[in-house]
């Protein structure tokens, strides 16, 4: 009998809802709401009943409006930047799984309505109403996966952690990403051991890792004595087809390429196939962020490994640090990278890291 009262005091077909359950179940809707909010504070015999009528029923929790009557979402916000980079869904993966140890979850979204076309914008633009939906929800932190160029106040009042980029050092926020300089010292003393010295750089365009790691790159080749020879380029395919192309038309050419990332490095061998010029015989190239498209025998693509998965796992634990300490101060975590050596600087058929 006790069903039939829930299921009367609702039309036909419409979604059940809180007092339905109450009325079914017999108890306060007030109970109700506090079994699926906190079902410890409900004594075992009155939760499984009211479980079971919910099920019964067909009755869901709201989530949007649990969290608008609360202090707060019972989430992570994880906002991914850029979906053209797959280590940026690598990332935001790790995060999840962190997460998930702890008993917390992450919504994942992205902010970012690309527009390759505008020379303006050639990152994109950031979606002012993703960035309202995330403040109404009002997650418990967000971590941002990537740059966001025009990031200064979008996330105000919620705790933030950037994960594989580089906010102001003023902005109060905690980053965790990959050591540049140490990578640059990698790939500059990898491809002098093969005897290169004519070692050019492609990228600085896109935000504070761009620059980042031009910076390291330069820094990397004069302290060892040789010329920096940089090519501005953003982070794509195209733009690292369109620098290299500039590059092999020089008169005294560069015998090695370095590239901002993993997809403009893959234009850059593109480049050097039209060029007609032979990788790794003529052409060195190497890349930034180990994708895993670098590791197909196609490409075979020497790689820097920012360690993506640990910058996941350690952005979650700052999330977690904050939480727990609310005054907690704004830290910047480097992660040591390695070097996975393919057959775009050496030949063969061996992959190694260091």
């Amino acid at each position: 009998m006790g069903s039939a009262v829930g299921d009367e005091s609702r039309t036909s077909g419409s979604r059940p809802t809180i007092r339905d359950v109450a009325a079914a179940a017999g108890v306060s809707k007030s109970l109700v709401s506090l079994a699926f909010k906190d079902p410890q504070r409900v004594g075992e015999k009155r939760r499984e009943l009211i479980l079971r009528t919910a099920q019964t029923l067909g009755y869901q929790p709201n989530f949007l409006a649990r969290s608008l009557a609360t202090e707060g979402s019972p989430f992570v916000g994880i906002l991914v930047v850029n979906l053209h980079n797959p280590i940026f869904a690598e990332i935001a993966d790790a995060v999840r799984v962190e997460l998930d140890k702890q008993g917390e979850y992450g919504l994942i979204t992205s902010a970012t309505v690309a527009n390759h076309h505008d020379p303006a914008q050639p990152y994109g633009r950031i979606d002012s109403r993703v960035i309202a939906m995330l403040q109404d929800l009002r997650p418990k932190a967000l971590i941002v996966v990537g740059t966001v160029i025009e990031h200064e106040g979008l996330f105000e009042g919620i705790p933030t952690v950037y994960a594989s980029a580089e906010p102001r050092s003023d902005s109060g926020y905690t980053s965790v990403r990959m050591d540049d300089t140490q990578g640059a010292e990698l790939v500059i003393d990898h491809l002098r051991e093969l005897g290169h010295e004519r070692i050019a750089f492609v990228g600085g365009l896109g935000g504070a890792v761009a620059k980042t790691r031009e910076f390291a790159y330069r820094k990397a080749m004069e302290s060892r004595g040789l010329t920096p020879i940089v090519r501005e380029a953003g982070f794509f395919e195209s733009d690292g087809y369109a620098a290299a192309t500039e590059l092999l038309a020089l008169p005294s050419p560069p015998t090695a390429i370095v590239s901002i990332n993993d997809v403009s490095a893959i234009g850059i061998l593109s480049a050097a196939d039209d060029a007609g010029v032979v990788v790794p015989d003529e052409l060195a190239v190497v890349g930034v962020d180990n994708i895993p498209l670098s590791a197909l025998k196609r490409i075979s693509l020497t790689s820097v490994d920012p360690q993506n998965q640990m910058i996941g796992r350690l952005s979650a634990q700052a999330v977690f640090d904050i939480l727990a300490d609310p005054n907690e101060q704004a830290k910047q975590h480097l992660i040591t990278p390695k070097l996975i050596v393919r057959q775009s600087t050496v030949g063969g058929n061996a992959a190694s890291g260091s």
